[in-house]
């Protein structure tokens, strides 16, 4: 069936004029017409909807609907149509985390899209400047080139030495060098002094500042200190307190010298920069007893001296208090009519501290043996690093550093007096510590030594056989050994401990144990000669009444391990292998050498405190004193009072370095405390 749009009034015979009904049809033609075209209108709209609403349009191609449909799946979701005349169904919204997320994706998408294309217009800014320099380059003539080459010569030079810490170049010209604060003082120090004392006190100094600041972050102990110096002894035995009195006016420098006396008795006087000459006038005032003072000239200078033996002197901008005999020494050795210290053979030992330092102290052979008695306080600890028998003159030099506070120490020694009083670490070879990565990585104490055996017999061959102390008791153990084994340990076992040796002390949840670590060992003589002492060490651990113990074995990581039960903490163990001896309280020692995990070496508790020390050294000692502190904590240090005052100065504490060179001559030692923020 054709339908035609316009529906025509040829569209059937009935509808032509004059046929029957011709009559009616001029007049029912309009109405005859525009029923047609609704009754079309509605058929076209229904076969549409139902189009519309099948799955596929039919096509001419397409088979019939009975032939081409498979049969549907109840599962299968129904085709959405293109579109429905239906209205829409409300969208869901998204929740408000995903729209973040979505937001952060894109924000990074578009900021990699953004780097990336950055990138290659810098990139390809750069291959065009290259080749127009390169372009530029080519095109100059040989003369030019020479010319170019030596100002970016000149340029590199000037930056390294600028920057660099190149040697030789002055401190001054070099931002990477620390200049040494001014000594207006040494100046005033006489060769013979017994005592030397220098602090720095000058705020524009760099050291000043850094004092400064460890100051700030340890104020408990800076008021300690401040608290041991409010009663100093002063001239005429007049209390005197350097902060209160003093420092208000000091400038630069602050020295105490101390000078020969009648009947061994030591004058002394400070030395002190004048930064406000009214207040250093009243406090010269302060220090008369009342009554007229006598006037004593001394070269350039007039000497106040009062009754009670107490003079004062002005010598340019340095005011001299103290005892007359000492304020007349410092300005004789000032005016040049007595020998001064510096640059003289007594000076050795200062000379050879760093030159940038915050405080020195001096003490000449007479001084060590007055104010370091054998038995006072500290004395026996320190007569390691100085030897007190041998030593001619010792210097002490601190520095303050970003990070921490580091001390050397100088000691000269008399060759013919070191062979009546031998050191210990004047026997030991220098060498280079490497046995930290054998030790856990929270090691409470290391300390390395090089050529164990060889440097033990040395240092016995020189004590002699009638040594006393450490060398003596080390001769009457091998004595007794050789009786009872037939092994002597100075013949058959130090000389097969040829490398270096490490002491190492390890933390456990309960008692710490210790190691002996020893490189360089020779296994099969190291291996007989303690298979020999094992039988005279099991009958001196035993008691009366109980059974010796005895050794077992046992294998450990591979490594055959010899242990015997000395203790209910300590099972002393020994394994030999890849050329090291391990000798541990635990056998946990042992494991921890063969392990190949994290280690001492590689902590940055351990780096900070040794990176600052020389590399060759005759002995190495680290302490990890957060650990230690920790342990002592547990150990009830916490309730003492003292410790309890400084507790929060003592957390910032991190660990502390130290090494010792030691030779026939001369013992140097280098100490550096961290100091965390």
């Amino acid at each position: 069936m054709s339908v035609r749009r316009g529906g025509s009034d040829r569209s059937h015979p009935i509808n032509e004029p004059g046929g029957p009904g011709g009559e009616d049809a001029s007049s029912e033609s309009g109405s005859k017409s525009q029923d047609g075209e609704e009754s079309q209108r509605g058929g076209l709209r229904r076969r549409l909807i139902e189009r519309l609403r099948r799955r596929k349009p039919d096509s001419p191609e397409s088979p019939p609907a009975s032939q081409s449909q498979a049969p549907e799946d109840p599962k299968a979701q129904p085709r959405k149509p293109l579109f429905s005349l239906e209205p829409p169904e409300e969208e869901k919204k998204p929740t408000r985390s995903s729209e973040l997320a979505f937001r952060a994706r894109t924000g990074l998408t578009a900021i990699g899209y953004w780097l990336r294309e950055k990138g290659q217009i810098v990139w390809r800014q750069l291959k065009r400047a290259g080749a127009a320099s390169a372009y530029w380059w080519s095109r100059r003539s040989r003369g030019s080139k020479l010319r170019v080459g030596a100002v970016a010569g000149i340029v590199v030079l000037y930056l390294s030495i600028k920057f660099l810490p190149v040697p030789g170049v002055p401190c001054q010209v070099s931002t990477a060098k620390e200049c040494a604060p001014s000594n207006d003082t040494i100046a005033y120090v006489p060769r013979n002094a017994i005592l030397y004392a220098h602090m720095t006190v000058n705020a524009d100094s760099h050291q000043w500042e850094l004092a400064q600041d460890l100051g700030d972050e340890l104020p408990n102990f800076t008021a300690l200190l401040q608290s041991d110096t409010s009663a100093l002894g002063g001239p005429a035995g007049r209390p005197l307190d350097l902060s209160a009195e003093v420092l208000p006016w000091v400038e630069d420098d602050l020295t105490l010298l101390g000078v020969p006396g009648p009947k061994g008795t030591t004058p002394e006087t400070y030395v002190a920069g004048v930064g406000d000459a009214t207040k250093a006038d009243q406090f010269a005032a302060s220090l008369s007893p009342g009554g007229p003072a006598k006037q004593v000239k001394a070269g350039d200078a007039t000497i106040s001296v009062y009754s009670n033996d107490v003079a004062t002197a002005r010598s340019g901008d340095q005011l001299l208090f103290g005892n007359m005999a000492a304020v007349r020494a410092a300005l004789s050795a000032r005016a040049g009519q007595l020998p001064g210290l510096e640059g003289s053979d007594q000076d050795e030992a200062r000379d050879q501290l760093p030159d940038v330092r915050l405080a020195e102290v001096y003490l000449s052979r007479a001084g060590v043996q007055r104010f370091l008695p054998a038995g006072a306080t500290g004395a026996t600890q320190l007569d390691t690093f100085v030897d007190y028998g041998a030593t001619s003159g010792v210097a002490v030099g601190a520095r303050a550093r970003d990070d921490g506070v580091q001390v050397n120490v100088v000691s000269k020694l008399d060759p013919k007096l070191v062979q009546r009083s031998p050191t210990v670490f004047a026997s030991l070879p220098e060498f280079e510590p490497s046995l930290a990565d054998e030790a856990g990585p929270r090691a409470l104490g290391y300390v390395g030594v090089g050529e164990l055996g060889p440097a033990i017999n040395n240092a016995l061959a020189t004590a002699g056989t009638g040594a006393q102390g450490l060398a003596g008791s080390l001769r009457g153990l091998a004595q007794r050994l050789q009786q009872e084994a037939g092994v002597d340990p100075l013949k058959d076992l130090l000389p097969a401990l040829g490398g270096q040796a490490a002491l190492v002390a390890e933390p456990t949840g309960s008692t710490p144990y210790a190691s002996l670590i020893v490189d360089g060992v020779d296994e099969e003589k190291a291996g007989d000669a303690l298979a020999s002492l094992q039988r005279p060490l099991m009958r001196s651990l035993s008691t009366e009444g109980a059974p010796a113990p005895s050794f077992q074995t046992r294998e450990i990581d591979g490594v055959t391990v010899h242990s015997v039960q000395v203790s209910p903490t300590v099972d002393l163990s020994y394994a030999i292998f890849d050329g090291k001896l391990v000798l541990s309280t635990r056998p946990e020692g042992v494991s921890q050498v063969r392990s190949s995990g994290d280690n001492l070496a590689g902590t940055s508790t351990f780096e900070d405190a040794t990176d600052p020390l020389p590399d060759r050294v005759s002995a190495l000692v680290f302490l990890n004193l957060e650990e230690v502190l920790g342990l002592a904590q547990q150990a009830g240090l916490a309730e003492n009072p003292l410790y309890a005052s400084l507790s929060e100065d003592i957390s910032r504490v991190g660990s502390l370095g130290l090494a010792v060179s030691g030779s026939d001559d001369e013992l140097r030692s280098e100490l550096f405390l961290t100091i965390n923020d």
